[in-house]
């Protein structure tokens, strides 16, 4: 079942690609509301949600040459949503005068080891770390959630704290690198609740 709605996809992806417009009205229905209710959990605003499905269906549309190529429509939707909103709250937060706080707290949250209390955020987190091989994970999740020291951690697995080390920088690159897409969302949340 799964492969034919991905084949019906990239049918629909081609023929808006070839600038269809019931392909367009198919995709738009079929994903406004997602886009709707992510604009509007960011921005607070129901129109300046309304405005942002607009937005990224009119770059949707203007992009369509390359919708053939795709292959994970909604990852492609969640990236153009995402940089829209991104943009849309830097340019409210240099008309607010706000673009200072704003550096001060993205620059705030980059480090993937900070406590964001955020459930969504520690959901991702999980699931991201649940992506390491077997050995990183354990080892982070002792360093993090049980708060061992690396040597601890070594005679725990029987390992030298070296290994230890090596295990942790390996994991935190791979969750520094997979978290960030996320970071923006992020940070755009926590300059909405401060608002």
């Amino acid at each position: 079942m799964a492969q034919n709605s991905n084949i019906d996809e990239k049918k629909l992806l081609f023929e808006l690609s070839q600038g269809s417009e019931l392909a367009f009205t198919t995709v738009y229905n079929q994903y406004k509301n997602i886009v709707y209710s992510t604009a509007l959990r960011i921005t607070k605003s129901r129109i300046q949600a309304e405005e942002a499905v607009q937005d990224i269906f009119l770059k949707i549309w203007q992009n369509r040459d390359n919708l053939a190529e795709i292959t994970d429509f909604e990852s492609y939707l969640f990236i153009i949503s995402r940089n829209h909103l991104f943009n849309s709250i830097k340019k409210i937060a240099r008309e607010t005068n706000l673009i200072s706080e704003f550096d001060q707290k993205e620059s705030a949250i980059i480090d993937t080891d900070s406590n964001i209390k955020d459930e969504q955020y520690n959901t991702i987190l999980n699931q991201i770390v649940e992506q390491l091989p077997p050995q990183q994970q354990k080892v982070y999740q002792m360093a993090k959630r049980d708060g061992l020291s690396h040597q601890k951690i070594g005679e725990d697995l029987g390992i030298s704290t070296e290994t230890v080390k090596k295990h942790m920088a390996q994991a935190l690159k791979f969750i520094r690198l997979k978290i960030s897409p996320y970071m923006n969302m992020f940070m755009s949340l926590l300059l909405f609740f401060k608002l």
